[in-house]
């Protein structure tokens, strides 16, 4: 991994019209271990999940050009977007504009052809759920990565090893009285695809947990039991509201964590993870709480790939290509864009953690 220089490397973008984002930023600064040094700008913009093309454009796209035409020795490969910048549009008359421009970190990725940064967000439900992201960074950059930048876990005696695979999903029927039910039963592959990566990583078939079934939608009893009290994980896909586990499963019970399970990452076949009051599992009940069996913020992943809009099943962020590079050591900015398929992409994380 090539070395990383924050003061060339990295830009840290704020919304000046929110406290809380501002606040984050500087909360973010001070305590994220060896960030000293980055570049930092503030955009005036729409506040919240919804901004439009145009505003994008005006308040977001213009300053960050005019930042890099003041920079033109600054070409930073990872950006930084905090807590109440917009990740969603309101407008365009069909699909097609909306997936040319796609999401607002999208966006922002092919802003230049010669520039064509990592974008990630620091966000969640709240302002002292992301504050408590960035203390869990600074207590396992203290505890197993002292005095680095990029910080992992495992490297320093943690054991997060294994990876949660559930495959389990809708399965029809499809014909009336049932109709109209989700059949993916020809979609095992969306979490099928990783194992054959995680192995070829290196990945010994002990730490792979791979589960494989359907839900039959007039039969309750067919389902089979989710993945759940797992120790030690690393990293964890599964179908939520498309299976058995509904949209609350981070929050309900349904999907708990043991042992060393507080530094993995997530990638669900959610279309709407992406979302803020989302009825899917979402990246705000992922980062709350008690949040996978935890307490105080305990269990809960160090990133997470989502979609803002309905990705498709074909579009959904390719598994092999996210859990993959990341039991090698690749940092997550990396693994995530790695994945992505569609334009309505969003990553929520730190771009410097690595397994």
């Amino acid at each position: 991994m090539c070395a990383i220089n924050v003061t060339n490397d990295l830009l840290l973008i704020y919304n000046s019209n929110s406290y809380d984002s501002s606040n984050l930023c500087a909360y973010y600064l001070a305590h994220r271990p060896k960030i000293a040094g980055a570049n930092v700008l503030g955009v005036a913009c729409d506040v919240g999940e919804f901004t439009t093309s145009t505003n994008c454009d005006a308040q977001i796209v213009l300053p960050i050009l005019n930042w890099l035409t003041n920079n033109p020795a600054k070409r930073p490969q990872y950006v930084v977007l905090f807590y109440d910048i917009p990740t969603r549009l309101t407008n365009f008359s069909n699909s097609t504009d909306y997936a040319n421009y796609g999401s607002v970190n999208y966006h922002l990725h092919i802003l230049r052809p010669d520039w064509q940064p990592f974008v990630n967000n620091i966000n969640a439900k709240s302002l002292a759920d992301c504050m408590a992201y960035v203390d869990k960074i600074a207590a396992f950059g203290s505890n197993y990565s002292p005095g680095k930048l990029v910080i992992g876990a495992s490297a320093g005696g943690y054991g997060n090893t294994n990876y949660v695979l559930d495959g389990i999903r809708n399965g029809g029927p499809t014909i009336p009285p049932f109709f109209p039910y989700e059949n993916y039963s020809g979609a095992g592959y969306v979490v099928a695809n990783a194992t054959n990566a995680l192995l070829a990583a290196g990945v010994p078939p002990s730490a792979i947990f791979f589960y494989d079934g359907l839900v039959i939608s007039n039969n309750p009893a067919s389902a089979p039991p989710p993945a759940t009290g797992l120790t030690n994980v690393a990293g964890y896909i599964c179908w939520g509201v498309h299976s058995s586990l509904g949209g609350d499963y981070p929050n309900n019970g349904a999907v708990q964590w043991k042992g060393n399970s507080g530094w993995w990452i997530i990638e669900t076949v959610e279309s709407f993870n992406g979302q803020r009051n989302s009825g899917h599992g979402s990246y705000e009940k992922w980062f709350s709480p008690n949040a996978f069996g935890g307490t105080n913020y305990s269990n809960t992943p160090i990133g997470a790939v989502t979609h803002v809009e309905e990705p498709f099943l074909a579009f959904v962020e390719d598994s092999s290509k996210y859990f993959a590079p990341w039991a090698v050591g690749k940092n997550f900015a990396i693994c995530a864009w790695n994945s992505r398929q569609t334009p309505y992409f969003q990553v929520v994380g730190d771009p410097f953690v690595i397994k």
